[in-house]
């Protein structure tokens, strides 16, 4: 048994292969004749349209099983010499499933030439062992849903709190994306995934629960979007929604296309069918539901009960909408919230067993936010300051190739390699790092009056937009001290509480990339009947470049002379020099004398060139939090999916693994890099991910589920690469943060038990009940230096910790009678020390208390009223037949208990 063993485990290293999320599914068939005896030596043939997908043939047990297959529908045709042909139709592959068929073959003669069968999709998916949601796209373009977000939010065990997904009870980073198998989330945060629009996915499947082997690195969801290959034939659309034709609505309009076919269209069909493309994209633009609170006029609100305005001085009205260009009631360039995405993906058949796919995919998210509903955020104190409040502006690209090679029916090898990069820009509306210091003269010729500017009146040639150091523009904007407001019982004027001035600036900048190289490949081998063997490896590497800048308008002198220092320092040759001879340095544009008869560099001040002085005071400007990283992943997984006629048994075990590399660089205040090193013991770690999971049919419509899934994710990187040290708390005026290579990682165990019945025909009932333990969530930890206790800084650690428990309930009735609709309902409880990543010291309360996400009821409801082409639809109860050919209604409705009220102490 163990040499068995060891025989298959080198096979399957040596396939080098690994499938961290699934794109493809597999036929399973059971040929008889028309006395129940196995046909040996059957065709089968899967066909898209004319065109040959991949095919098999059965064994002597009449069967077959046929793998990576695409999903979609398919045509499936059964040929045996001496046999009439048999089809099926509709046959419906999925991602990660088993489609079945099991054809009866007669004779020619006895019942005709050929036999064409409409397959029916199994209503309950006997070989699904965790909990998942195949979305078919076909049919969800049917429903009022326009994003990836909406569709997962439908799901039951999905609470949306916020606008961030969180999956039976985890934290919103704790959902890993892909996208054509490729991870597509960011590693430093774990937040904003690649946008897809929905027109371009083929395939969707989100995973809440008992997660096979080959995916990783996520805690509590997983979602699996495979994208649209081109047609041989050439189709494509455009849409445009809006929701002001009628009333303002939230000012948005939506604009899309898409267009596929084949890439050379004068070509032969072979070529068409071979060699295709598929492209779309869109656009929306959107002012938002608090879009009037972007209009500001503090004369005209605060006012007394008479109406006069009661403030000192005058403020105008600011209005963001006036000047905009418009046609056909359509605002024209930039709203309050702008998204971009494109998308374009090409595929050539080098024959049937060999196929290469290549995609470009992109999306653009530029916003100037203003939520007054996030008070954790203070966006209120914003409301009359907007001018230059802050902007967002986030590009993400992806570029993706595949080699895929059939060996045979049962052997399927692919070859993928990606290159994912996010930008991250954020900072003041109107103000950029380059502007918000200017020159005043010129640096040529600064004038006669330039060295007594410098030296009496410390003016050196350049100024900021706030030179009088009020946080307020100063370029159209009055004093901050003149924000104050005036009534009868008052002798002084008293400053606004709770609300910034006119023209105040947000004092942030963050420019932040991160580009990752991943590369792996997928190898899967049908063993025989019950068996199929998976494995594999993927490495990824990550270039890691944060550059903020927090409170840019201060200036730090002891930073600045260090900047200058440098370009020059009076010694005591120059000085003797000068003196003696008139000779200044070239590094400087003249030296001023102190006194009449200097003796020394004491008696003189260098004075720079009014350039250095400008790049000087930028270069202190502000606390820099920066640095540059390039850690490396890899994972190996070993999984055997066994499937007997009364259990299907899903077993693995996930190997991850990080290195940190020797050192990274830390970005310092003065805008130069320094290396900081690693330990050598914390530079590698390694993770073990035990999976079971198990279905057990228990009848044609029933099918019981067990799992138990052990779930390592990294911590977020940004909790280990930080700019900060403990040497820093020496000289620091407030409380710093520091890094820790050590965080061990993030571990989520689920037990869970599930049912799915099939009531009728069309109806279908999905019930779960699940327990989850988190553990080593990253907290912080308050430390202190060794014979100084005054001196301390925050270390981040792996100690936080939490549990969620619920039941999941999704009744769904399948489209009949010009109808189908969905309930999804949970009961969830969801605990923990923490909500999120924060300060804390010995003094935190450890209690486990609800989380921020902890609603008790989430109920939706999708329901859709469809008229298919050619189809009539008589109104009940008369013999009216509805003039409307092709035609489809949606309802959404969603319900979510309030979050918990957790009584802090003061």
């Amino acid at each position: 048994m163990r040499k068995t063993a060891l025989i298959l485990l080198i096979v399957l290293l040596v396939g080098i292969a690994c499938l961290e999320a699934q794109t493809t599914g597999r036929l399973a068939v059971r040929v008889r004749d028309g006395q129940g005896k196995a046909l040996e030596f059957v065709n089968v043939v899967v066909m898209s349209g004319s065109q040959r997908i991949t095919g098999g043939q059965t064994n002597a047990k009449g069967q077959a099983i046929i793998i990576n297959i695409p999903p979609g529908t398919y045509t499936v045709r059964f040929t045996l010499v001496s046999y009439a042909t048999m089809t099926f139709q509709n046959v419906r592959v999925q991602v990660g499933q088993t489609a079945n068929l099991s054809p009866v073959m007669n004779r020619e003669g006895i019942v005709g030439p050929s036999v064409t069968v409409v397959a029916e999709q199994d209503k309950v998916e006997r070989d699904r062992t965790g909990s998942s949601r195949q979305i078919e796209m076909d049919r969800l373009s049917d429903t009022a849903v326009t994003d990836v977000a909406g569709i997962i939010s439908l799901q039951a065990g999905v609470t949306n709190i916020g606008g961030e997904l969180h999956i039976r009870g985890g934290r919103a980073n704790e959902v890993n994306f892909t996208v054509d198998g490729m991870s597509v989330s960011d590693p430093v945060d774990g937040g904003s995934a690649l946008s897809v629009d929905t027109d371009a996915i083929k395939d969707m499947k989100v995973m809440t629960g008992g997660f096979p082997a080959e995916f990783g690195n996520a805690q509590s969801g997983v979602v699996n979007i495979v994208t649209k290959d081109g047609d041989p034939f050439f189709s494509g659309k455009v849409e445009y929604n809006t929701d002001h034709i009628i009333g303002e609505g939230r000012n948005s309009d939506v604009l899309k296309f898409a267009i596929g076919g084949p890439i050379v269209p004068f070509a032969s069909d072979d070529l068409k069918e071979r060699l295709t493309f598929y492209f779309n994209g869109g656009g929306e633009w959107l002012d938002g539901r608090y879009k009037d609170l972007y209009v500001s006029d503090p004369n005209q609100e605060y006012v007394n009960e008479d109406g006069v305005s009661i403030l000192e001085a005058e403020y105008p009205r600011y209005d963001p909408y006036e000047g905009r260009d418009s046609f056909l009631g359509v605002d024209l360039g930039n709203r309050n919230y702008n998204s971009y995405n494109v998308n374009l993906k090409t595929k050539y058949d080098i024959n049937p067993a060999q196929k290469i796919t290549l995609a470009v995919r992109g999306d653009r998210s530029y916003s100037t936010p203003f939520n007054p509903a996030l008070s954790s955020s203070n966006y209120y104190w914003w409301r009359h300051a907007l001018q230059h409040y802050r902007y967002e502006d986030v590009k993400q690209q992806q570029y993706i190739g595949t080699y895929d090679h059939m060996f045979s029916p049962t052997m399927n090898l692919k070859v993928k390699a990606s290159y994912y990069k996010k930008d991250y820009e954020d900072g003041p509306r109107g103000v950029d790092r380059d502007n918000f210091l200017y020159m005043t003269v010129d640096p040529e010729n600064p004038g006669d009056n330039y060295v007594d500017d410098v030296v009496t009146y410390e003016r050196y040639g350049y100024s900021s937009i706030d030179a009088n150091g009020d946080g307020v523009h100063d370029f159209g904007f009055l004093p901050a001290t003149e924000w104050k407001y005036r009534i009868a019982t008052l002798e002084e004027p008293r400053s606004i509480p709770g609300f910034r001035a006119p023209g105040t600036i947000y004092t942030d900048f963050i420019d932040d990339t991160t580009a990752t190289i991943n590369f792996r490949t997928d190898f899967e081998w049908q063993l025989n009947q019950t068996h199929l063997a998976k494995t594999g490896i993927e490495l990824i590497n990550h270039n890691i470049e944060k550059d903020q800048t927090q409170n840019f308008l201060s200036i730090y002198q002891d930073r600045r002379d260090k900047y200058l220092s440098r370009i020059y320092t009076l010694n005591e040759a120059d000085a003797t020099n000068f003196i003696e001879n008139g000779i200044i340095p070239d590094a400087l544009y003249t030296i001023h004398k102190k006194s009449q008869d200097p003796q020394g560099p004491g008696d003189l001040q260098p004075i720079y060139k009014p350039l250095d002085y400008y790049n000087a005071a930028k270069s202190a400007s502000g606390k820099r939090d920066g640095y540059s990283a390039n850690p490396w992943q890899m994972a190996y997984y070993l999984q055997d999916k066994m499937e007997w006629e009364g259990m299907i048994v899903n077993a693995g075990l996930r190997l991850d693994f990080w290195y940190l590399g020797s050192s990274y660089q830390v970005l310092q205040d003065d805008g130069l890099f320094a290396d900081r090193e690693f330990a050598k013991g914390d530079r590698f770690q390694m993770m073990v991910s035990p999976r079971l999971g198990v279905s057990h049919p228990i009848t044609e419509r029933d099918v019981l589920r067990f799992a138990y899934n052990y779930q390592n994710q990294l911590p977020q990187m940004q909790y280990i690469f930080t700019s900060k040290t403990p040497q820093d708390a020496n000289l620091s005026d407030v409380a710093i943060t520091v890094g820790n290579p050590t965080l061990e990682p993030q571990i989520t165990v689920t037990y869970e038990v599930g049912l799915s019945h099939q009531l009728s025909d069309d109806y279908v009932l999905d019930m779960t009940a699940y327990y989850k333990n988190l553990y080593n969530y990253v907290s912080t930890m308050r430390v202190r230096k060794e014979d100084e206790e005054s001196v301390s800084w925050y270390e981040f650690i792996s100690e936080d910790y939490g549990s969620a428990r619920g039941i999941d309930v999704q009744l769904e009735k399948l489209l009949s009678n010009f109808n189908t609709w969905s309930i999804a309902y949970s009961l969830a409880w969801a605990q923990g020390n923490n909500s999120a990543t924060v300060i804390q010291d010995e003094s935190t309360s450890l209690r486990e208390f609800p989380l921020d996400w902890d609603v008790r009821h989430n109920a939706s409801i999708n329901y859709t009223f469809r008229i298919g082409r050619g189809e009539e639809f008589f109104v009940p109860f008369t013999n009216f037949i509805l003039p409307l050919d092709d035609f489809t209604a949606n309802l959404n409705w969603s319900f979510v208990s309030g979050a918990p009220y957790t009584p802090q102490s003061m």
